[in-house]
């Protein structure tokens, strides 16, 4: 079988794909590459090729005519129609694998990262030091008269310890937004600093959440009205983008802090700066935006009480392992006729691999 790899794959499992499975490997990881392939590049490399691992690349029907030898797809993502046409592929009868929960662990750690950062300013005060604003000519002792030595970087009126306190996270409301693999893991993190927790998730039930350590409220302005810290773990879906506007910004607290680790199409990004510049909420961190890079004059970069990162929520080493596993195991399944764990369009499966 010759395979297309467009992802990026561990080398445990590109063994497995040649040795066990007898695959012919065309290897191109988007690591290695400055963009996307081109869908012309694309197309051309597609030719004979039976089985594709893609990472990022747009799988369209356009891409699916041209390449007439496909029989099966894998996309290590959690999302796969994200650049993958599931429609077209279910048409011309191709499975499409996936890897729900890739990143999960690592999406969660950098979520309590982010609320941390912004609600004790460490990302903010590492600016701070690094542009000069806290720097000057050291203080041996600034006390001089204790027992013990007596380093500070000050407490008077101007220095960081008066200016940028924050609050203790413990008995503070989280309310998580979206209940399922990252939300979950986010919700045993926050429970570790003794939070409160409530969570909005209208495919999940009270007994559910409650297994997490979660009060399940029933609509989302419930949770707005709570928390003090709401953080959004849902996909991109109709019912989903835009789900937190202005009347939503406008409800949560004003010393709320908003964090989006999951996309940027679920907010009005515009109404978050709105509230955020007119002291609407305390604070805001965020991975994901509405366009990608942010431009350099966005400004969401001259806000102080905004923490910014370039959508790296999901980029922890043990991602690539953890997918790369999670669909070589698939792939063997189908290949042996067996029952796959994680197919968007299992209609396309034999009857004998469906159970039918």
């Amino acid at each position: 079988m010759k395979a297309l790899i467009t992802a990026n794959i561990d080398d445990d499992a590109m063994e497995r794909l040649r040795r066990d499975l007898d695959c012919e490997v065309v290897y191109h990881p988007i690591e290695s590459r400055t963009e996307r392939f081109s869908t012309d590049e694309f197309v051309e490399l597609l030719d004979g090729v039976e089985l594709l691992i893609v990472g990022y690349e747009g799988v369209s029907a356009e891409v699916l005519d041209a390449a007439s030898d496909l029989e099966l797809i894998a996309c290590p993502r959690g999302g796969p129609d994200a650049n993958v046409d599931i429609a077209a592929a279910t048409e011309r009868g191709i499975p499409v694998l996936y890897a729900p929960g890739r990143n999960a662990v690592s999406v969660a750690d950098f979520t309590l990262g982010l609320i941390l950062s912004v609600t004790r300013h460490i990302a903010h005060s590492h600016h701070l030091l690094h542009t000069g604003t806290y720097t000057g000519q050291p203080s041996a002792d600034s006390a001089e008269g204790g027992e013990r030595e007596d380093v500070t970087w000050g407490i008077a009126e101007g220095s960081p310890y008066v200016e940028l306190k924050g609050p203790e996270l413990e008995a503070k409301t989280l309310g998580i937004v979206g209940m399922g693999a990252i939300g979950r893991k986010v919700a045993a993190r926050a429970a570790g600093f003794d939070m409160d927790l409530v969570g909005y998730d209208p495919y999940i039930d009270a007994d559910e959440m409650a297994d997490y350590g979660v009060e399940k409220v029933d609509d989302l302005d419930a949770l707005l009205d709570r928390a003090a810290v709401v953080t959004l773990h849902v996909p991109v879906t109709d019912a989903t983008r835009g789900l937190i506007g202005a009347d939503e910004f406008d409800r949560m607290r004003d010393d709320a802090y908003f964090i989006n680790t999951a996309r940027g199409a679920l907010i009005d990004q515009d109404a978050l700066v709105g509230e955020l510049q007119s002291g609407g909420l305390r604070g805001a961190a965020l991975d994901v935006y509405d366009e990608e890079p942010l431009p350099d004059d966005h400004p969401l970069l001259a806000l102080d009480n905004v923490v910014t990162t370039p959508h790296l929520g999901g980029a922890a080493e043990e991602v690539v392992t953890r997918h790369s596993r999670m669909v070589v195991d698939d792939i063997a399944a189908v290949l042996a006729g067996e029952t796959p764990d994680h197919v968007s369009n299992p209609e396309t499966l034999e009857p004998a691999t469906t159970g039918g």
